[in-house]
């Protein structure tokens, strides 16, 4: 089955019907290997990753690298025994897993191989020297929460419940993990199938999908780790304050003295005096009062989540229209439309006025405060909203579906790989279950 880089784990037979969307593996613009070897991946990241730092350092010049993890992404068609991947040394199934597979692993192997990779780069930090060490900004951080209709192949949400969306989404709404859909059969009320193989899980209310694919805090609330030990980060503190991922272009700019070109539009700001351990840690309406302009300027700023899903817009099902559907100011998140994760079968719900958390003291976003209580923050709110939207370019999407020209390919001839496909699996028109069989 193509669609991915496990021979013999399906990946989507309608995204891939001639069988060759292998996961690629480039080095700059060339693949190099076609799908990638999961079995060394990990490895292999960690060396280019400190031959990249060891040759800048020797040279004495500044490096910028960024790492984005294959982690703790869960595979495609995942089944809670074969769900995650990590390299053969690091599968509890033993040598790689079932039949010398890497996909039998536990989401726990994908978080241990993933901290062995960072600290294979911190190592090579350290090897570089005291003065490159010292002297180099470390951030790490993710981009999303769990995928929560996966459970356990997809990790926690931790306190970030989003109690209030599953006491009021209905409870016959299912989510299914990726790829699959609802079939339910009496007696398996959460029943998911995966269209054209024999794969069956179960999935979740709705109302409890509220991970990846969603605005509420297990996915947009995500842990950020900054080190910096020549440039004053302090060690051993931590802050509540907001950060965006858009705030490392402007800040890091900021910190080695540059500045954002002429007419560039960024949308993050400068947070060094966070990074610094400088910033105020008052509440919001009592940080209105501070004299420090940096902190009465962050009180004022606001963060705006948008998301598409919706069952009305221009744009074909399951889109809809892309929108905001919540806002933060401070911390005071404000809910304009309600949904859980993706394209379920819930339907968006509009508040006005807007659902307002105090997610510090509520991350569970279980308990609205009064509207009434708080008319300045909405009418503040609706303003910087309306002057938000105002700001955007609108335009239609280039596509809304895959164009085959674009889709990576190291040679057409040999169906896009760079090694002979198995010849058990040669063809892989079957059902994953019918080609685990032969």
């Amino acid at each position: 089955m193509s669609g991915g880089s496990l021979d013999g784990h399906v990946c989507g037979k309608e995204r891939d019907p001639n069988g060759t969307l292998w996961l690629p593996l480039f080095d700059g613009r060339d693949i190099v290997e076609q799908p990638v070897d999961l079995t060394n991946l990990a490895p292999r990241y960690v060396q280019e990753a400190r031959e990249f730092i060891l040759k800048h350092a020797s040279q004495q010049q500044p490096f910028f690298l960024y790492m984005a993890f294959s982690h703790v992404h869960q595979l495609c068609a995942p089944r809670f025994a074969e769900c995650q991947w990590a390299s053969s040394h690091f599968s509890r199934g033993g040598g790689g897993g079932k039949e010398g597979h890497s996909f039998r692993a536990e989401f726990g192997d994908a978080v241990e191989e993933m901290d062995w990779i960072l600290g294979g780069v911190m190592d090579a930090l350290d090897e570089a020297g005291s003065e490159v060490s010292d002297d180099t900004l470390v951030i790490f951080t993710s981009d999303n929460g769990p995928w929560t209709a996966e459970q356990s192949c997809a990790g926690s949400k931790g306190p970030f419940k989003g109690t209030w969306l599953k006491e009021h989404v209905s409870d016959d709404c299912t989510a299914c993990p990726s790829e699959y859909k609802p079939s339910p059969l009496p007696g398996q009320k959460r029943r998911c199938i995966y269209p054209g193989t024999n794969y069956e899980v179960m999935g979740v209310p709705c109302g409890e999908d509220s991970g990846l694919g969603s605005a509420w805090e297990a996915n947009v609330r995500m842990p950020a780790i900054v080190r910096w030990k020549g440039g004053g980060v302090p060690e051993g503190e931590t802050s509540s304050e907001m950060v965006s991922t858009l705030d490392v272009l402007p800040t890091v700019l900021s910190m080695i003295g540059k500045d954002i070109p002429n007419g560039s539009e960024v949308d993050g700001i400068d947070v060094t005096d966070v990074f610094l351990g400088q910033s105020s840690s008052l509440p919001l309406r009592e940080r209105e009062d501070s004299q420090n302009e940096t902190n009465r300027r962050r009180s004022e700023r606001a963060i705006f989540f948008w998301r598409d899903g919706f069952k009305t817009g221009p744009l074909p099902a399951p889109f809809g229209r892309f929108d905001v559907v919540a806002m933060k100011i401070g911390w005071y998140k404000l809910w304009f439309w309600t949904k859980s994760s993706h394209y379920n079968a819930d339907e968006e719900v509009y508040h006005d006025p807007p659902l307002i958390f105090d997610v510090l003291n509520d991350p569970a976003e279980a308990y609205p405060l009064d509207p009434d209580k708080n008319d300045d923050l909405i009418r503040h709110a609706l303003h910087l909203m309306s002057e938000h939207k105002a700001s955007i370019e609108w335009s239609a999407p280039l596509t809304l579906a895959r164009d085959p020209k674009y889709l990576p390919c190291v040679n057409v001839e040999s169906g896009c790989r760079t090694r002979p496909l198995p010849l058990d699996l040669d063809g892989g028109g079957d059902s994953i279950d019918q080609a685990e069989e032969r």
